[in-house]
């Protein structure tokens, strides 16, 4: 089962890296990756994925500021999950097909912080499932998405 946003019961009040701030706050991008994980058929508990990401390194200053941009590589690497990363906007949007599952980092509007989100490719439409807050996957209106705020894009 998909989760639409990390404000959402029961993750919420999760606590995410030594700095222990709530995933309501910084888990973006543990909700991304297991919403990818899920897409892909792969299962996981999100509780045992927040600890094999602290357990990774993955927290930006111990959690302060979510995860890493680059460091989804350690998780996936370590998981035996084939993917690849982009750094080109352009290219990652390109390679986003049908039978793949993306996720995006990408700095927020007015470069306030960063945001992580699953971007489920289907019969050539592009839906996120965490970019908003919500109860259901919600079209992707990729134009919002600039070269200046693209900062790393994962394609499993």
């Amino acid at each position: 089962q998909y989760m639409y946003g990390q404000c959402h019961a029961p993750v919420a009040s999760l606590c995410y890296g030594k700095a222990k701030k709530p995933v309501a706050e910084v888990g973006c991008g543990a909700v991304a990756l297991y919403n990818a994980m899920t897409a892909k058929g792969i299962p996981v508990e999100f509780e045992n994925l927040l600890r094999e990401m602290e357990a990774l390194k993955m927290p930006w200053l111990f959690g302060v500021f979510g995860t890493k941009p680059l460091s989804l590589r350690r998780f996936l690497r370590k998981n035996n999950i084939p993917f690849k990363n982009y750094i080109s906007l352009q290219r990652f949007k390109h390679q986003l097909t049908d039978n793949h599952v993306g996720i995006v980092c990408a700095w927020n509007p007015r470069f306030y912080g960063i945001h992580f989100y699953c971007v489920l490719p289907q019969d050539g439409q592009l839906y996120s499932l965490n970019y908003i807050s919500s109860n259901q996957k919600q079209p992707f209106d990729d134009n919002i998405l600039s070269v200046t705020r693209f900062i790393i894009g994962y394609i499993l």
